[in-house]
């Protein structure tokens, strides 16, 4: 899932990202499940921008915790078992030592069934699990340590998360198709007839989508797009303006400002340093398959 690009440091060549698709009945709410695995990053460990993706995530860490750099000298270390809410910018994290990440990408609204606290009340948050979803916490902290291998505990996690979506009401099933159009097409659609069609106001869908997704949907076309270029910059060979065409943007003056809210910087300054840990969460490629629209 990396981008081809030139002069990359030695970082890349030493993390390995996989991801993996979900387990039914899972994967109507997860989009996927990812490790990172490397050795000791430390040599390497520069602050490196992750970027706004539309998701929700959970990570478990199994390694040596990473950094989260905030204001200028400010800096804290993450717990080993985090939920990262929905962001409208960019997050700049670096590791400490070896990585051993497991991640659960819920697919926008899919979060719902397994944490107690609403979508919006945790974007751009990045909280301790334990805070979260507490009797969550206590099991992965037991049964996610007793297996040894990074892979085999994407299967105990799995156990633990489709136990707790049976024993819960699935309350962002009315949203769904609405979530799976923005999605596959790359938030270029049309949100007052997305509104139409589900027979409520503009103002209505944007209360439903902070509560059951964690941003408006508005906002969640404005984040895809944003995401679309990535995929785009690849076949446009940095032509910005035909970029912008084909991502949906009025212009290339709407594309910079999308890219300086969600990056901090612009598209030219953010792809000549593009780091290895934002290619890897960068999405090329979305799909609506996560979303059963048929139930």
């Amino acid at each position: 899932m990396t981008f081809p690009f030139a002069h990359k440091p030695a970082i890349s060549r030493l993390m390995r990202y996989r991801e993996f698709q979900s387990a039914s009945p899972l994967s109507k709410h997860v989009e996927c499940i990812w490790l990172l695995e490397s050795g000791d990053q430390r040599e390497y460990a520069t602050p490196e921008r992750i970027l706004p993706d539309g998701c929700f995530e959970l990570i478990l860490n199994f390694g040596a915790p990473f950094r989260e750099h905030k204001e200028v000298g400010r800096s804290e270390l993450q717990p080993s078992r985090l939920v990262v809410g929905q962001m409208t910018q960019s997050v700049l994290v670096s590791p400490t030592g070896p990585v051993q990440l497991l991640g659960i990408r819920f697919a926008p609204g899919g979060s719902l069934p397994f944490f107690p606290v609403p979508p919006g009340e945790l974007t751009n948050r990045i909280a301790p699990l334990n805070d979260i979803a507490r009797a969550l916490d206590r099991e992965l902290s037991g049964r996610a340590y007793e297996v040894r291998e990074l892979a085999e505990k994407i299967g105990v996690v799995e156990t633990l998360l489709i136990r707790r979506m049976n024993a819960k009401e699935d309350r962002g099933a009315s949203l769904r198709k609405a979530i799976s159009e923005i999605v596959s097409s790359g938030g270029q659609t049309s949100v007052d007839r997305l509104a139409k069609d589900l027979g409520v106001s503009c103002r209505q869908l944007e209360r439903r989508f902070v509560g059951e997704v964690g941003i408006g949907p508005k906002l969640l076309c404005r984040i895809l797009r944003f995401q679309q270029v990535f995929r785009a910059v690849e076949q446009a060979d940095k032509n910005w303006a035909r970029i912008a065409a084909d991502c949906g943007y009025h212009d290339q003056a709407h594309l910079i400002r999308d890219f300086r809210q969600f990056a901090g910087q612009t598209p030219s300054v953010l792809f000549e340093h593009l780091t290895p840990l934002a290619e890897f969460f960068t999405r090329k490629r979305r799909t609506s398959d996560f979303y059963n629209t048929s139930s």
